[in-house]
Formats: C-alpha cells, structure tokens, sequence
C-alpha cells in the first residue's frame, strides 16, 4: 500500500474465519472482507472500510478523506471487478489431483 511500508502504513492480519471472512488492520483503519454464499452456487464478497482520522491535523485529515472517500472508490471496484471476473473463470480442481 506504500512505497516504504511502516507501522503505521502496512495492513496487518488481525483475524480471520476460513471461507467468511479476513480482517486487516492499521492502527487507524480497519478493512474487512466476508464471503457470502448465494444459493445454488454463488458467492457475494462484500468489501468495508472504517478509516479514523486526527482532526487535530485538519490538512493531513482532509487529504485522507479524499483520498479514502474518492480515490478508495475507484480502486476498490476495480479490485472487485478484477476478483469477479477470475472467479468466474477458475476452474475447479479435482479431489485428489495436485494443482
């Protein structure tokens, strides 16, 4: 997510619940994701971001605003559109045949 990851920039893998859900966390944002099935063999992935900002630092705290509420955007649905489309191509494996 940036050049020089840090601390502060790097998400981190707070917790998890195999084929549900993965939560990252920074120490001012959170990312989840949770997988839904839909009957009779599809799955919703549904994407939520809470990101806190420092009002103390109005300039900083703006930026971030525009840029998670703007720029995130844009990203995202291209990330999910990105997931749909090689989920709706992969094609499954055999039981008991290597990948």
């Amino acid at each position: 997510m940036s050049p020089k990851p840090t601390d502060r920039s790097s998400l981190t893998v707070d917790s998890f619940e195999i084929d549900r859900w993965l939560l990252w966390t920074t120490p001012d944002s959170t990312w989840v994701w949770q997988l839904t099935r839909i009957e009779p063999d599809g799955t919703r992935l549904v994407a939520r971001i809470n990101a806190r900002y420092d009002w103390r630092h109005p300039l900083r705290a703006s930026l971030g605003v525009l840029l998670m509420e703007l720029g995130d955007f844009a990203m995202l649905r291209r990330m999910m559109r990105g997931i749909k489309a090689r989920a709706e191509t992969f094609t499954p494996v055999p039981a008991g045949r290597p990948r």
